[in-house]
């Protein structure tokens, strides 16, 4: 509408400038989190099977000589490492991190297994224990993972 001096009133322009924004914001998306990685998906994948392997081996030896931590020390070697290269994929990655700190929190409860192996060898009650958040953490890395796979 343009008033009689040729000029568009104020409330007008102001309405037409909302109405800009919101048509140019509709095309676009804010993105929170990084897309899925299947390297890390996979990663996360074999290091939860190794570690259930560890748990079902020192199940197996539970009260015998080769339950002691020195004979399995090869296992917390080769698991940091694993957590290490996906925390630091993990981190290149923008936007990563959630996953980065849930990484961080993984490689956290493996060095407590680790410190509570070298005190004495674990039953089968703390191992459950154990089983159950080593799970709990590896599910929440898996199911991020797949969220954004899905696209939400």
């Amino acid at each position: 509408m343009i008033t009689r001096k040729g000029r568009i009133p104020r409330f007008d322009v102001c309405l037409m400038t909302v109405f800009l924004a919101i048509s140019v914001l509709a095309g676009c998306t804010v993105k929170l989190v990084s897309d899925y990685d299947e390297t890390t998906d996979r990663a996360v994948s074999a290091l939860q099977r190794k570690t259930e392997s560890h748990l079902v081996t020192l199940e197996n030896v539970e009260n015998l000589p080769d339950c002691g931590y020195d004979k399995h020390k090869q296992f917390y070697d080769e698991a940091k490492i694993d957590v290490s290269a996906i925390t630091v994929r993990a981190a290149a990655i923008p936007r990563n991190d959630i996953t980065t700190k849930e990484t961080q929190l993984l490689l956290s409860s493996l060095e407590n297994l680790e410190k509570l192996h070298k005190i004495s060898c674990l039953s089968r009650d703390q191992i459950a224990l154990l089983r159950a958040h080593f799970n709990t953490s590896f599910t929440a890395i898996l199911k991020l993972e797949l969220a954004k796979r899905r696209g939400g």
